[in-house]
């Protein structure tokens, strides 16, 4: 009888045992893929390279599993060419890439000189106006014009006549329409005199849970001397006003 007990036990607990392999299995394989399929997407994609794109001396990471979408991914890099960069995906077989759009439509360039850009930035709003803990990004536009004038693996050049907007990030200790008025005159006074040129100024700014967002402001609405009055208008519109101003009071 205790024999029997026994056996029934083991039986019992091998089955758990298998149950909660399997599960583990189930899920590694649903978040991080399987080995198996991880072998077939890379050899897939290694084969997709040395097809389509030989000239381009490319290095290629081992593929990385999206679970969300069940597809494999692996980024490609050339060794020669900062620009030339971009993502392989491999699903059941299929590969495609979005080389087209992030190389020849000048996407990474954009980015690149984009940084670029930003790092300038955020060293003279943390130099010249004290901020050392901002995070100031610029933002070039991508238009027609602009895919005309960039060109792979240029240069960054402040003097690139492109539309590009610059988001001051700063923590201030008064978050008012005034403060942030007088943060953005003098960014554009340290911006002139370094030769950077924005076509549009936003601003964020948070303190103890309040925060103020501003967007669409112009050299010329910095320059004209009424930026206090703009933005208060421009406050008190709601948003159906070129600029727009929003101010969250933390929760009392």
């Amino acid at each position: 009888m205790k024999n029997n007990k026994r056996t029934i036990l083991k039986v019992f607990a091998a089955l758990i045992a298998f149950v909660l392999i399997g599960g583990l299995i189930f899920f590694t394989n649903a978040f991080v893929g399987n080995p198996i399929s991880a072998m077939i997407a890379n050899r897939a994609i290694e084969k997709y390279v040395g097809k389509y794109y030989p000239y381009l001396d490319l290095e290629v990471e081992k593929a990385i599993y999206n679970f969300k979408t069940g597809s494999y991914m692996a980024r490609a890099w050339s060794k020669t060419s900062i620009d030339t960069k971009f993502n392989i995906y491999y699903y059941r077989g299929d590969i495609r890439d979005d080389y087209e759009s992030s190389v020849l439509g000048k996407y990474n360039t954009l980015y690149r000189l984009s940084d670029e850009y930003s790092v300038i930035a955020r060293n003279i709003i943390a130099e010249k106006l004290g901020y050392e803990n901002n995070t100031t990004i610029v933002i070039y536009e991508m238009d027609d014009e602009a895919k005309d004038i960039l060109q792979l693996d240029m240069e960054f050049d402040k003097s690139l006549p492109l539309d590009s907007e610059v988001l001051i990030r700063v923590d201030l200790e008064d978050i008012s329409i005034e403060e942030v008025a007088k943060v953005l005159v003098d960014a554009h006074k340290a911006f002139v005199e370094d030769n950077c040129n924005f076509t549009e100024y936003s601003l964020f700014a948070e303190e103890d849970g309040t925060h103020i967002s501003i967007h669409g402001v112009t050299p010329k609405d910095i320059e004209g001397g009424e930026l206090v009055d703009l933005l208060k208008e421009a406050k008190n519109n709601e948003g159906d006003s070129r600029i727009y101003v929003f101010i969250k009071e933390a929760d009392k």
